[in-house]
């Protein structure tokens, strides 16, 4: 198997189970990849690229560490990439209209799976709805799955906390 950025942690996984804790090591917020429902979800979804963010690792460190493991040479990978956290929330952002703001941690403690949580709370308003995510980790894998789904998504840095706000348009 090529280990690339775009490599999806579910098929790596598939493919080399046994890297299972070297990945854990080197991003702990994938301890989580160890229920079966985010496993069979999250992983599916979630690339290298988007597991670096996730835990704000060097992207070409994490595949070197993932290679390393494998047993493969290290050549040069395609480099890190940008955060997709922005400095301030977009013009579409409206305090006025949060409707839900989660916890990220609690919702994964429970074995459930934010994106889920999120379209239960959009779905419960008209569009222009926002819901705001707070989570110790930039949900990289999430914002790419939103995005495509169509829905608006930022995600800023309070401290130590990612903030992402969803709006369906």
């Amino acid at each position: 198997m090529d280990i690339t950025p775009h490599t999806k942690v579910g098929a790596l996984l598939d493919a080399h189970p046994e890297i299972e804790d070297t990945l854990i090591a080197a991003v702990p917020a994938f301890v989580k990849l160890k229920n079966p429902i985010l496993r069979a979800t999250v992983a599916k979804l979630a690339t290298l690229e988007q597991a670096a963010k996730v835990g704000n690792l060097p992207l070409p460190e994490l595949i070197g560490i993932i290679r390393k493991a494998l047993g493969q040479e290290n050549p040069t990978t395609e480099g890190d990439t940008a955060s997709s956290v922005v400095a301030a929330w977009p013009p579409w952002f409206r305090e006025a209209s949060v409707v839900d703001r989660l916890d990220v941690a609690s919702i994964l403690a429970e074995g459930g799976h934010p994106l889920s949580k999120v379209k239960q709370a959009l779905n419960a308003h008209p569009a222009g709805a926002i819901v705001v995510l707070a989570s110790d980790f930039e949900p990289a894998p999430l914002l790419a799955q939103v995005q495509q789904e169509g829905l608006l998504a930022a995600c800023t840095k309070e401290g130590s906390t990612f903030c992402t706000a969803l709006r369906r348009p």
